[in-house]
């Protein structure tokens, strides 16, 4: 995995402990009052909720031509996709 791939993959969160980083350590900084430590815990608790929210699923692997039918006629969404490497 290259550093460009790494960063795609996980850009947001990369960029909320950047952000939230800064924060803290402006805040350690300037020796901030209970009000903006009640803020930047709220940011900190609301950005791991949106990133655990956010996650997707492991893809579920079909073992037969069955399984895909049953999921397809389930209503469910289904993305099937083939490879081949011909």
């Amino acid at each position: 995995m290259t550093l460009a791939q790494l960063f795609n993959q996980n850009s947001f969160l990369i960029g909320v402990v950047a952000l939230l980083g800064g924060l803290l350590i402006a805040l350690i900084a300037r020796r901030a009052g209970v009000l903006a430590w009640s803020i930047w815990g709220t940011a900190l608790v609301l950005a791991v909720g949106v990133y655990f929210a956010m996650r997707t699923a492991a893809p579920q692997a079909f073992e037969s031509a069955a399984d895909v039918q049953r999921a397809v006629s389930a209503g469910t969404p289904t993305l099937v996709e083939f490879y081949s490497d011909f």
